[in-house]
């Protein structure tokens, strides 16, 4: 039985889409067992073009009634109720690259759901929760993640019923489909159903990580050297990111230390009112 991929993209996002994710996915990960669903919530005609000539990639049309990584649950849903996979795997397709091969995520603690939890994070649930639930599910958020450290959305794998459960419940639980909703939604599931945590090597977040990294003809490597299987650039838009010209090639990616240091100190000041 097959594994799936699946990410969702509108207009704001399909070039890097198009030029480094699927890129960065296709030269370094056997496809062989692997769908791509791509859904659509505004690409260009142009773009679309370009995908739909890709044998690996499925483009499932969608109408978008909030921010894209919110509202993709009722969608995945869908898809999964007409398509049954082993393994799927949900990431982002904005500010993300593979640069290893990670089939063996399909099958390590293949029953379960599995996330990397940040080093550093901010507390968003303590101030999106009232706008993001209905006033008790926002207590019990509340409750759940306090003192926890938040499961990072970028990567997430689970079998296949279980992520038919997640996408179910994280449907129902969300009141405003906005910026990070989902982040907090699934957190909150995970911590309440368990999860096994994967290396942070599977979704490394250069602005939250503790572990020391360097960039080597626009890739990246953990002070070991062992080569970063998918980097995350995290943080909304570029004011906040800390590589520069993030992308997939030789000529992408620079380390703005200067930002990763004002960016740094902020979380740490933040994490202290969790």
């Amino acid at each position: 039985m097959k594994n799936v991929i699946i990410t969702c993209s509108d207009k704001n996002c399909e070039d890097f889409l198009v030029n480094d994710w699927l890129k960065s996915l296709i030269e370094n990960v056997n496809l062989s067992n692997i769908d791509i669903i791509i859904i659509d919530y505004g690409i260009s005609k142009n773009k679309l073009n370009i995908l739909k000539k890709n044998k690996n990639v499925k483009i499932y049309k969608a109408i978008r009634c909030g921010f894209p990584n919110a509202i993709k649950f009722k969608d995945i849903e869908k898809i999964l109720k007409k398509n049954i996979y082993y393994q799927v795997m949900t990431c982002d397709c904005a500010d993300l690259i593979f640069q290893e091969d990670i089939n063996s995520l399909f099958e390590k603690n293949n029953e379960d759901f599995r996330a990397v939890v940040e080093d550093m994070t901010l507390p968003f649930e303590k101030f999106m929760s009232n706008v993001c639930f209905d006033k008790e599910k926002s207590k019990e958020i509340k409750e759940i993640s306090k003192r926890k450290q938040m499961i990072n959305m970028g990567v997430l794998i689970a079998p296949y019923e279980k992520f038919s459960s997640l996408c179910k419940e994280c449907n129902s639980l969300l009141k405003k489909k906005v910026y990070l909703a989902d982040q907090i939604a699934v957190s909150y599931f995970l911590y309440k159903n368990n999860f096994k945590r994967l290396d942070c090597k599977y979704n490394f977040i250069p602005m939250t990580t503790n572990e020391k990294f360097y960039i080597n003809n626009g890739e990246f490597y953990l002070n070991s050297g062992e080569k970063i299987a998918i980097v995350h650039n995290v943080g909304g838009n570029s004011k906040f990111r800390i590589i520069k010209n993030f992308g997939y090639g030789k000529n992408k990616n620079e380390y703005n230390k200067i930002k990763y240091f004002i960016l740094n100190k902020f979380i740490k000041i933040c994490n202290k009112i969790r």
